[in-house]
């Protein structure tokens, strides 16, 4: 086999990441053949196959996907190094771009993103909101670096990906201060028919929920299904209802929003997890956000 040419390299990633000859020819301006001509000098090279016809459709052979997933990991780097390259070295900062799911507590989310900002580097912070699954598709078109998530793709959405836990707390129940002294000592009977401020049907310890309810004998009364968590606790901090939240973040809550904690459900847990693109080289903000040491509840 011949010295791998990363241009050709280059040209058969685009395609495949691309879809077509004609949508990778519309980037890099090349005559459709010219690009052709390129990959089969590829193929030629490594001795197989990337690429066959299916109809008129192009689809990598088993060795062209394998090509495809380390070819992905080659240019990642090298974005990663074009863009540092471009800075001058007294006035480099580096570019940190995060998806939270609109589900995660923000308050939560930021605990968990804070020690970035503390990194010795120049850090700029770009923070999207949104719901998880639009964040992943980001993530693979690396328009993000990371994504903050409480719900964990399927194992074939992941692809490329790595998945880290970053902490796991149970839930606890918040009402209004005003009216939280009279249900505390009858939790969690007293919820039964109170108005609950429910997130919305994405939320991915929704259903434990439920089933706690029910094994508790508490019937549901639903006021407001919600999806966006800090609106959630504006309606709980305007006397809407109950709510649940992370009893990691229990504290921050009852000072921010004027509730109280009138009781916690400890078999019921919100997992959270930073995904990101594999790769050798990572963003030293995002190294910060792994490295993350979350607190011992109580402590």
């Amino acid at each position: 086999m011949k010295m791998l040419n990363l241009k050709h390299l280059y040209y058969f990633w685009l395609t495949a990441r691309e879809g077509s000859i004609t949508q990778a020819c519309d980037i890099i301006d090349l005559a459709p053949q010219t690009l052709s001509s390129q990959i089969a000098t590829l193929e030629e090279n490594v001795e197989h196959m990337l690429f066959k016809r299916e109809g008129r459709n192009l689809v990598m052979t088993p060795m062209g996907k394998e090509v495809f997933a380390y070819a992905n990991k080659i240019f990642d780097i090298t974005s990663q190094l074009e863009e540092v390259l471009q800075q001058a070295p007294d006035n480099r900062s580096i570019d940190f771009s995060i998806g939270i799911a609109s589900t995660v507590h923000k308050i939560l989310a930021w605990k968990v993103i804070k020690p970035a900002l503390n990194i010795p580097n120049k850090i700029q912070l770009v923070c999207k909101s949104a719901n998880a699954s639009d964040l992943l598709l980001q993530l693979k078109q690396k328009k993000l670096d990371v994504l903050i998530t409480d719900y964990l793709p399927h194992e074939c959405d992941r692809d490329g990906l790595t998945a880290h836990k970053i902490l796991s707390t149970p839930m606890s129940f918040f009402y209004h201060s005003s009216k939280a002294d009279q249900l505390i000592e009858d939790f969690p009977a007293c919820l039964n028919t109170y108005p609950f401020l429910s997130y919305g049907r994405n939320t991915p310890y929704l259903e434990k929920l439920k089933d706690w309810f029910k094994q508790n004998k508490i019937q549901l009364n639903i006021k407001a299904e919600i999806d966006d968590s800090a609106l959630l606790k504006v309606l709980g901090q305007a006397g809407e209802g109950f709510f649940s939240a992370p009893t990691y973040i229990a504290e921050e809550i009852c000072d921010q929003y004027g509730v109280k904690v009138i009781g916690a459900a400890e078999s019921i847990t919100e997992d959270l997890y930073a995904i990101y693109r594999d790769s050798s080289l990572i963003n030293p903000g995002l190294e910060a956000i792994l490295n993350y040491q979350p607190k011992q509840l109580g402590t």
